[in-house]
């Protein structure tokens, strides 16, 4: 298991977190579609700033996934500044 950080910017950090909104088409179940969980964040001083913490079973099907038509959609749809998305991977030294 691959426990991600994922952060990026917004362009409206309230439209965002409506997306995660628990329940049919939220972004928590789009990952759990391919057996991701994920925690978010949000900056309470810079609302467009947020972020993610990823549980990841399968890294090969994750960024497969993340390559898709259908991430590439979701995160069009959330407003996402996708040159500001930074990743780090959790690892043991």
């Amino acid at each position: 298991m691959a426990t991600l950080i994922v952060f990026h910017e917004v362009e409206d950090g309230e439209h965002w977190a409506k997306a995660w909104t628990p329940g049919p088409g939220s972004r928590h179940e789009m990952f759990a579609r391919i057996g991701v969980s994920a925690r978010t964040f949000k900056n309470p001083e810079h609302p467009n700033s947020v972020g993610l913490i990823l549980e990841v079973p399968d890294m090969e099907r994750f960024q497969a996934f993340m390559a898709s038509d259908e991430a590439n959609q979701a995160m069009e749809e959330d407003r996402l500044k996708v040159d500001t998305l930074r990743m780090l991977g959790e690892f043991s030294p």
